[in-house]
């Protein structure tokens, strides 16, 4: 009996001493998707594309999205954006194996041009490396 009231007590005090439980309890973040890039070779056009969206969030097409890279594509490949779509294509001048470091950000939501201020996200970016063989 004495250890439910201690955890019941615990519970409590989580809830009214930690803001980030409630903001926190959907887990709502911004994603980038778990996947292998195709293999390229040298003077052959490549072409990849990644689609963003928020985990637990079904108005994703309400936020603004943005991208950026750690480090620099490869000699011969560039990147597109079509909003939550991030596409790196073209031609790869130099064989060899990267690692590729792709970053997302979030800002809103947006609707009828003003940000809405209830929904709070767990985290507003999104960090994911991936592979690239160029062959």
């Amino acid at each position: 009996m004495k250890s439910s009231q201690i955890i019941l007590l615990l519970f409590c005090f989580t809830l009214l001493s930690c803001n980030d439980f409630f903001e926190c309890l959907i887990d709502r973040r911004p994603e980038l998707p778990n996947k292998e890039f195709p293999i390229g070779d040298t003077e052959t056009y490549y072409y990849v594309d990644l689609r963003a969206e928020i985990n637990n969030e079904p108005r994703d097409d309400d936020y603004d999205y943005f991208f950026e890279f750690s480090d620099p594509l490869p000699e011969g490949l560039d990147f597109f954006i079509n909003y939550r779509t991030i596409s790196i294509e073209g031609t790869p001048r130099e064989a060899g194996i990267y690692r590729i470091t792709l970053n997302v950000f979030v800002d809103g939501p947006f609707r009828n041009g003003f940000v809405e201020d209830e929904t709070i996200l767990c985290d507003y970016s999104a960090t994911k490396t991936y592979t690239l063989i160029i062959e």
